[in-house]
């Protein structure tokens, strides 16, 4: 026979089980490959679509600078494009009369509206969200927001015509033009007068989304927006320019070269914010954004890119290591039961070389078969996943798109078939270098060890019988096939404890929106007091499903120095700079209570301790909220505890405003991550202490409360709701009140939906790592029916053998288990750690994965010998001793 490598193809139709075998190996892994490269491509889409809208599509913004500049950034060589944003004036829509001004004293003179000109590209770039018409296409249209409808004297109506006075605001008691700090969105002097300057004509051509209502800035100042070119350029003006660079490396530099050819050296250089959120800017200021940067693996924070790269990196080598392990696996198997096939090959001639085209041959066309079948059932499979997504509505996924990357399916063809053949040249190696004499003599198995040279095991006998004694005696006269099998068990149980880990981590720095209230009441007025006559009648209403009055004040505390977190402190030591006696006075800290429903409520949230409310009475009982979430300067995001507070420590406390007041020991009776009507960590170093409104009374000296959080019934109507609080502010002008019904919705449709995506991918990884160990374990117990064959022959009986196998596979899934266990969560250990100059959080041991890998492991073994087992019982002992494996 000249051409060996033409008994391939006869060969996988023969063993047609054994193939197939192989190839549902092939597939898993390609289908490993395909849907993880298709969710990390299309949540990076989605990542990206979210940050421009949250964060606008540009790349860095300067802030207020003289209209000589701007021709020299739009011309600069290294920008793309730029979009131009223009301060057009002021409008007084309405004056705050004296009921209001008397109601609520820090009520603003007028309500304004701020009119900016925006041109095509920053209407882009900012991303300007209609609630109905259009944008402004010339000078003489204008948006308004819905907000500031209510204020006009005749509310305007799409397509109207409006006059509108556009002018300056300026200090009442100077006659100076008020000093405005960025787009002039915020804050406001009660010493305060409105000049009016010119007087134009607009068409109403659309109305903006509400941004929130009730907020300190928002309630007097609207934004409103026109169209302007900017192509006249006013020198005495100021601009905010956004701007898109041709590349983005290096792009602070490129920036500050941009800076030093405007002559301007003295400017402050940050992170851009979210859009519509209120914050204050400072004149001549550089914005880089960020947030959209890193997505490129362009930030300016290196640190953040480096560890990216990284932990990415990190992730795609495991799959790599895990799916070639898991082929080669399969090949070994199938290449040592064939060693005596092979030695027939070499006694006839058949030379290494050609031993080896055999194996990559029959590799090759395996992976013909199995590698599109892989990228089919993985795109698939993705398919349906994201179909399923498509039913919620709202929420950060409900636009998420399926993107299907060519790029991304080659690669996976191409790791795949890659896999393929890194894992068949040892098989292949080792089929040629065996001996025609030993392949033959080894009658298609591996060299087994004498059974009289293995060590027995009383415990083994005493617990499980001499069934327990041969199936372990089994696994150790086989140590090769015992170690290629458990291998490809350790490797499933890798995957699913790296990845868990992973999408718990990914879970902690991506929170969801933290809101978990509908309305919210407070009162500005005089007494800064709700009448608990209001919180009555809201209880009242039906559409309420639950309201709780909202105590807060400022108290001073004295921080234990062994109580304070050593890594907080290193970071923040200005946070601490009073010492008193042995601890840190520390003023900037609150005590708040939600009332005895809001403590009911807070049970679930905690870490430790437990909420009794009589006992917290009797000894100051607090709940201490100790973890915050911090963007360090090099743009490191920590979530870390501020302090290292445990159930039953005690904490001096009192009243802030309260000078010479001695202070009060309150007792620690539990821990919170999060705070009740909330699900992010805090952003901010204040400290909160959460307690009963008797406790709160006694150290403040104060019962009253000044907000009321509500939480409206989903399945009714909230009209009775908005009716009432509508009603209360006409009353009193005193109240304002926010709506987050939206939000809220927003809010619970994201976490559903977050979490069907999170543990549909555990499921992929779940489904992959299950069927890889019910095929290694099959593909192994088949492969020795001659050896279960001859063990009834010599007496043992059916129900032996099956009290055997199941047994050896208990012993399989214990020892791949812990190894396993070991090795992910060594491996979830290092993908933390690489990440650590980007993010940083408390690792800690992911027993919940641990849990579900050990249990899982055993299981799935028994499950594995279900088949083979139902073959020995059909096979008759005479066939199965005289076929070939």
């Amino acid at each position: 026979m000249n051409n060996y490598t033409g008994l391939t193809l006869k060969y996988l139709k023969g063993q047609k089980k054994r193939s197939l075998l192989t190839i549902l190996g092939i597939v898993l892994s390609v289908t490993l490959l395909t849907s993880i490269g298709t969710i990390g491509v299309s949540y990076h889409d989605q990542l990206i679509r979210q940050t421009i809208r949250d964060f606008g599509d540009y790349h860095v913004s300067f802030n207020s600078i003289s209209g000589e500049a701007v021709p020299k950034v739009n011309n600069n060589a290294t920008v793309k494009s730029t979009g131009v944003i223009s301060r057009e004036g002021y409008v007084a829509i309405s004056e705050s009369d004296v009921k209001e001004k008397r109601e609520n004293p820090i009520a603003a003179p007028y309500r304004y509206l701020n009119v900016k000109g925006y041109d095509v590209e920053a209407m882009n770039m900012l991303q300007v969200q209609l609630d109905s018409g259009r944008l402004p296409k010339n000078p003489s249209e204008i948006i308004l927001s819905s907000q500031s409808l209510r204020y006009f004297s005749e509310k305007p109506k799409l397509g109207e015509s409006i006059k509108l006075n556009l002018g300056i605001r300026k200090v009442a008691s100077t006659g100076k033009e008020r000093k405005i700090d960025g787009m002039g969105d915020l804050g406001w002097n009660l010493d305060e007068a409105f000049q009016a300057q010119t007087q134009r004509e607009f068409t109403v051509v659309g109305f903006m989304k509400e941004i929130g209502r009730g907020n300190w800035s928002s309630t007097f100042i609207f934004p409103a927006i026109t169209f302007n070119d900017n192509k006249t350029i006013d020198e005495k003006k100021k601009y905010f320019i956004y701007v898109k660079m041709k590349t983005l490396d290096q792009i602070k530099e490129k920036t500050e070269a941009i800076l030093s050819s405007l002559r301007v050296s003295d400017v402050d250089q940050d992170s851009a914010k979210q859009l519509n959120r209120e914050y204050s800017m400072d004149n001549l200021r550089i914005e880089y954004n960020n947030e959209l940067l890193k997505l490129y693996g362009k930030s300016t924070y290196e640190g953040v890119n480096k560890s990216f790269i990284l932990a990415y990196a990190a992730v795609i080598a495991i799959i790599m290591i895990c799916t070639i392990a898991v082929i080669y696996n399969i090949f070994h198997i199938s290449v040592l039961e064939r060693i005596s096939q092979f030695g027939i090959l070499r006694c006839i001639g058949a030379t290494p070389s050609q031993i080896r085209k055999i194996v990559i041959k029959e590799a090759t066309l395996l992976s013909l078969i199995g590698i599109p079948i892989g990228i089919f059932t993985g795109t698939i499979f993705m398919k349906l996943l994201f179909y399923n997504i498509s039913f919620l509505e709202l929420g950060f996924f409900n636009d998420m798109k399926m993107v299907i990357s060519l790029p991304i399916l080659f690669s996976a063809g191409l790791l795949g078939l890659l896999s393929v053949y890194l894992s068949a040249i040892g098989p292949a190696r080792q089929a040629a270098r065996v001996s025609p004499l030993e392949a033959v003599k080894s009658v298609g198995s591996t060299k087994i060890e004498k059974i009289t040279s293995i060590k027995q095991s009383l415990l083994v006998k005493k617990l499980f019988g001499i069934e327990g004694q041969f199936a372990s005696r089994n696994l150790k006269r086989n140590k090769k096939r015992f170690r290629i099998t458990a291998f490809s068990m350790v490797i499933s149980i890798i995957l699913f404890i790296v990845f868990s880990g992973l999408i718990d981590f990914l879970k902690q720095i991506t929170q969801l929106p933290g809101i978990q209230y509908s309305y919210s009441v407070s009162y500005d007025g005089p007494s800064k007091q709700i009448d608990d006559s209001v919180y009555q009648d809201i209880l009242k209403l039906d559409a309420v499903q639950q309201a709780y009055k909202f105590y807060n004040k400022q108290a001073m505390a004295i921080i234990p120095q062994n109580k304070v977190n050593p890594s907080f402190f290193e970071l923040r030591k200005d946070s601490y700079p009073d010492k008193e006696g042995e601890g840190y006075r520390k003023d900037n800290n609150y005590l708040v209570s939600y009332g005895n429903d809001g403590l009911d409520a807070l049970q679930s949230k905690l870490t430790s301790g437990t909420i009794d409310k009589e006992k917290m009475n009797r000894e100051n009982g607090v709940i201490v909220i100790q973890k915050i979430k911090k963007i360090t300067e090099q743009g490191k995001q920590l979530i870390i505890d501020q302090t290292n507070f445990k159930v039953g420590d005690q904490i001096k406390i009192r009243a802030t405003e309260k000078n010479g007041e001695e202070y009060h020991t309150v007792t620690v009776a539990g821990i919170a991550d999060q705070e009740l009507l909330s699900n992010k960590y805090t952003e901010s170093e204040i400290l909160t202490f959460i307690t009963t409104p008797n406790v709160f009374a006694k150290i403040m000296g104060d019962d009253t409360y000044s907000r009321i959080y509500i939480l409206a019934n989903p399945d009714l109507p909230n009209t009775s709701i908005m009716d009432y609080l509508q009603a209360l502010t006409e009353i009193d002008a005193g109240y304002n009140y926010t709506d987050r019904v939206t939000e809220l919705a927003q809010a619970k449709n994201d976490a559903t939906i977050a979490s069907i995506f999170l543990y549909g991918f555990i499921g992929v990884i779940a489904l992959i790592a299950f069927l890889n160990i019910v095929n290694t374990v099959s593909t192994n117990l088949i492969l020795r029916t001659k050896e279960f064959a001859v063990l009834k022959a010599i007496g043992m009986t059916q129900k032996e053998i099956r009290k055997m196998i199941i047994l050896e596979g208990v012993f399989y899934g214990l020892f791949a288990a812990v190894y396993g266990v070991i090795i992910g969560t060594a491996l979830n250990f290092v993908i933390y750690r690489l990440f650590r100059y980007a993010v940083e959080i408390a690792w800690a041991i992911p027993w919940h994965s641990i849990g579900f890998a050990f249990i899982g492991a055993i299981i799935t073994t028994l499950i594995a010998t279900v088949w083979p087992m139902y073959r020995l019982n059909k096979a008759s002992i005479v066939d199965s001793l005289g076929r070939e494996n």
